[in-house]
């Protein structure tokens, strides 16, 4: 097929230059012959065709200026002649024209895709030398240069018509470049972060350099560097200059807090940490790390602020408020193995804040796979779920109902005025998970192997077929997702949900077990903004619209405009999950968002097609004032507004049937003599009343009047309306004044 192809393209290649050669002596007679330089142009863009396909001449390396400039030379001969041709020709000419015309763009895409391609060389080969130079600065600086050029390049290669020659023009050079800046990213991170938090140090910023260092060495610890022994020691460096100091501190419960110190420590004891208001640590445990302090205190109160110090460095937390309500249930999550039990507290009060030791209904949310055991120590009445406080308490045990998992069950508590009595209040426990436990099992990339939740401080983790797999500090071999063999707590510091873990587990023998996916935490992708109510286009009142969302931090989120192919506006996620990008938009013409988030962080933004992936839902904005005309049969003697009902029609389709009329919404009046009135929605017979165009407005007696001759007629202005709005809060504004009423 190639063959053949080959040799259609010579062909025309000899017809076309049999075409140059033979140009016409007399111009006069080439201005006529519009039919002969219209075939040309044709047979020029043919030609063409085949220098930039890899069906025919193209070898990814020539640029077929040749070919391209004699098309285009065509094509204005062929167009200059059409001028002199009548109106049904020049149509007839401009339509064979479009094929060479096509052809003419998609090679300067080939060309300038050449040209990118000859950058990217230049881009590996200065990174190649850096990297043999074996300097970790000019490595940096050659990376940078590399990745910022390569972003922009790269698009050039991607506009290339033809998939096969596409993929045969990027196949020249991509997987190079993105192969040699891979296998140096991890050490010039590392060697940005370690600069970075030097800075900080310096500059006082102690909280960011520790967290800059703790990310280097999990990179260092993760994986095998070129440069690994100057790295570390630039990464122990700063570690040294930084100043013993909390970095963070986390509310755990009403008597744990757990603290970040900026480096590790040796020991720690309760009397060096000091907390105000009257608490008090009684004991710490350290983390595995060395710089993880766990503080056991007294009881904190509820809804206060707290300062923690140690070693002259100072962080406030502050508790949650107390529940609201008179009954307080436990609704942390529990966990436990299919034989074992988990006890639920409550308490109860009434609505005077006295102990409430009257009847509670107890009930499981699931009594199929979950039984109620004791409560209050008792074992549970089987025939009866009214139970009774001892002093406002009630704790009840719960326990799988068979051998097999049981999760997400509840336990519901309702307060009742008496035995037969209505509920008072209800609350709900947090979700009891009871799981299995297998004595051995093979983790695949299944439900086996997928984790559902970790317990780090327990030592498991539970897969999504609900086994829970217990993990030992020794006889157990951990490998990391590059096949590195690991420590235990390497693992558990990387364990996370959506993780999956492969292997051979033996519950009482060695274990084998791998860490196969590890995946990016993060924030699923979304756009915040979304129809209201019944409506079918997002308003705003100005000429700018603000998109947010959440995503993966540090990728990049494209906003697409539907009627173009580059991406209008991006903006990078921030460190908290959170983006925002403002967009300009047109008053008078509705446009349709819809945005993406790059799939890793070096990902070109690709053009826009409706099937791309990852696309958020579309978006219709539709801008400019909620504009409403006052309108009236038109036959009155404008004497008395009172009685009268006036039409107030959106001027926008999309305000049409999208109102919002607030209690005690009010209209003002102001007619020629400055008589000023205010009519309330529901008072005095007057009405404000939703339709599929608008609101209308049934005017009753004014709730206040003031001014003139006391008395509204004659042609009348809106001086004022408040309370109506559209669903997305705009101000109702009358355009117009009333008259004919």
């Amino acid at each position: 097929m190639k063959k053949k192809a080959i040799k259609i393209a010579a062909s025309t290649a000899v017809a076309a230059s049999a075409f140059v050669a033979a140009a016409p002596v007399n111009q006069a007679d080439a201005a006529t012959n519009v039919n002969q330089l219209v075939t040309d142009a044709q047979n020029a863009g043919t030609v063409l065709k085949w220098a930039i396909s890899v069906e025919g001449s193209a070898d990814y390396v020539t640029r077929p200026y040749d070919q391209y400039n004699a098309a285009k030379k065509a094509i204005a001969n062929a167009e200059a002649a059409a001028k002199k041709a009548t109106a049904s020709e020049q149509l007839s000419i401009n339509a064979k024209l479009v094929e060479p015309k096509l052809q003419v763009k998609r090679a300067q895409a080939y060309i300038d895709a050449i040209t990118s391609s000859e950058k990217i060389k230049e881009l590996t080969a200065g990174l190649d030398a850096a990297i043999k130079t074996d300097d970790i600065e000019k490595v940096e600086t050659a990376y940078h240069k590399a990745t910022a050029e390569y972003r922009k390049q790269a698009a050039l290669l991607d506009r290339v018509y033809g998939q096969s020659t596409r993929d045969g023009i990027r196949g020249a050079v991509k997987p190079a470049i993105e192969k040699l800046v891979a296998s140096v990213k991890n050490e010039v991170t590392v060697n940005m972060l370690s600069k970075a938090a030097a800075a900080d140090v310096k500059a006082g910023k102690t909280a960011d350099a520790s967290k800059k260092i703790a990310e280097a060495q999990a990179i260092l610890d993760a994986n095998v560097l070129t440069w690994e022994t100057s790295l570390q020691k630039s990464v122990d460096d700063v570690v040294a200059s930084l100043p013993l100091a909390v970095q963070s501190v986390t509310y755990v419960d009403n008597k744990t807090v757990i603290l970040t110190l900026t480096k590790p420590v040796v020991a720690v004891s309760e009397s060096e940490f000091v907390l105000d208001n009257g608490a008090v640590v009684t004991k710490t445990a350290f983390g595995s790390d060395n710089k993880t302090v766990t503080l056991t205190t007294t009881a904190l109160d509820a809804a206060t602020k707290y300062s923690v110090t140690y070693k002259n460095s100072t962080v406030s937390f502050e508790t949650p408020a107390a529940p609201v309500g008179n009954v307080n249930v436990d609704a942390t999550a529990l966990h436990a193995e299919v034989g074992q039990s988990l006890a639920v507290s409550s308490s109860f009060k009434t609505t005077q804040g006295t102990t409430h030791n009257g009847p509670v209904k107890v009930t499981l949310t699931d009594d199929t796979n979950y039984v109620l055991a004791t409560v209050n120590g008792a074992a549970a009445d089987a025939a009866d779920d009214i139970y009774y406080p001892v002093n406002g308490q009630l704790v009840v045990t719960v326990k799988a109902a068979g051998n097999t998992a049981a999760t997400a069950g509840k336990v519901k508590f309702q307060s009742l005025t008496g035995v037969e009595g209505s509920v008072i209040e209800t609350k709900t426990s947090g979700s009891l998970n009871f799981y299995t436990v297998p004595e051995t099992l093979t983790l695949e990339n299944n439900a086996t192997g997928t984790v559902k939740y970790v317990d780090a401080a327990n030592n498991y983790f539970v897969n999504d077929a609900n086994q829970k797999i217990l993990l030992k500090a020794t006889g157990n071999v951990y490998q990391d997702t590059n096949n590195a063999v690991i420590s235990l707590d390497a693992l558990k510091a990387k364990l996370s949900k959506g993780d999956v873990v492969t292997g051979s587990y033996v519950k009482t023998g060695g274990s084998t077990l791998q860490l196969a996916l590890d995946k990016v935490a993060g924030v699923d992708f979304s756009l915040d903004q979304e129809y209201l109510g019944d409506t079918t286009a997002f308003r705003v009142e100005g000429n700018t619209i603000t998109l947010t969302g959440t995503g993966e931090a540090g990728k990049v989120v494209s906003i697409y405009n539907t009627s173009l192919t580059r991406p209008v506006a991006s903006t990078t996620v921030k460190s908290n999950g959170t983006w925002s990008v403002a967009l300009n938009v047109d008053p008078t013409v509705a446009v349709t968002f819809q945005a993406r988030q790059a799939a890793n962080v070096n990902e070109v933004a690709p053009d826009y097609a409706n099937n791309l992936a990852g696309l958020s839902d579309e978006l219709k904005v539709v801008a400019g004032k909620y504009n409403v005309a006052a309108v009236t049969a038109g036959n009155g003697t404008n004497e008395t507004i009172t009685g009268k009902t006036v039409a107030f029609n959106a001027a926008k389709d999309e305000d049409k049937d999208n109102v919002k009329i607030a209690s005690k919404a009010q209209i003002t009046l102001l007619d020629g003599d400055l008589t000023k009135a205010t009519y309330v929605d529901g008072v005095n017979n007057t009405s404000i009343v939703e339709t599929a165009t608008g609101f209308n407005i049934t005017f009753g007696a004014p709730s206040s009047i003031s001014g003139g001759d006391g008395k509204i007629n004659g042609t009348v202005t809106v001086n004022g309306v408040t309370g109506v709005t559209n669903e997305y809060g705009l101000k109702v504004n009358v355009t117009n004044s009333i008259t004919g009423y």
